[in-house]
């Protein structure tokens, strides 16, 4: 492997984030135990610690693991959104109700991307860049498009700079996993969504970033009022 790529043409972080996923599911790490250092794991995959924190990265945005700073990395919790095939929550919802979820959730990364569009200057935004770029190399119908696009806002989350917005983001994070699976048709939007945030923030225009994500949360609304929410 070379310039942090593997041998199957991969980023690098991005395989090691697979093959920790895989060890969680196979309960080599179980819910609740924290992960080895960054140095243990760097000197496991043969890789930087750098490498390894992009790793955990992508599965914090997966909701596989919970970074507590000063502390370590731990495996969340077992649910059965995370082991099972979900039912998602959404489908238990009225209609009214989930478009009052989608525009919380709207609310919520609309701060977050004005925030990061306004720090820009005094902010490197390199893992967003790199975020985006695992968003457009996921399969089209794919979970790992949804984790990609989760993983995408939490970066955005972590470049605004505000804690309280970020934390919520983290709470809001599995109730709009389950939007997505919903709104299967509709998953290209969210990856033209990310490009204009993308676009947006690295031009520091925080207003025009503010709005693409209120335009994506009506379109999502949108998609969401004719569809029928019931137990079979």
């Amino acid at each position: 492997m070379m310039d942090g790529y593997s041998v199957d043409g991969r980023k690098l972080y991005m395989r090691i984030a697979d093959e920790i996923r895989n060890l969680i599911e196979l309960g080599k790490f179980r819910p609740g135990e924290k992960l080895p250092t960054l140095q243990s794991l760097a000197d496991q995959f043969s890789c930087s610690r750098a490498t390894i924190r992009e790793a955990l990265g992508a599965l914090r945005g997966q909701g596989l693991v919970e970074i507590r700073h000063g502390d370590g990395t731990y495996v969340r919790t077992a649910s059965v959104e995370m082991w099972m095939q979900p039912l998602d929550a959404a489908i238990l919802l009225g209609t009214n109700q989930v478009v009052q979820l989608i525009e919380l959730q709207t609310a919520i990364l609309a701060g977050i991307a004005h925030a990061a569009a306004k720090r820009r200057a005094t902010q490197d935004y390199s893992a967003l860049s790199r975020a985006l770029f695992e968003l457009e190399a996921s399969g089209r119908h794919s979970e790992h498009r949804i984790a990609s696009e989760l993983h995408f806002y939490a970066v955005l989350a972590e470049c605004a700079q505000n804690q309280v917005l970020e934390n919520t983001f983290r709470v809001l994070q599995e109730a709009l996993r389950s939007s997505l699976r919903l709104l299967n048709p509709k998953r290209d939007l969210g990856l033209h969504t990310c490009r204009a945030l993308y676009d947006a923030v690295q031009m520091e225009r925080a207003d025009v970033a503010r709005e693409v994500v209120y335009a994506y949360g009506e379109e999502l609304i949108r998609a969401v009022r004719p569809q029928k929410f019931r137990m079979d």
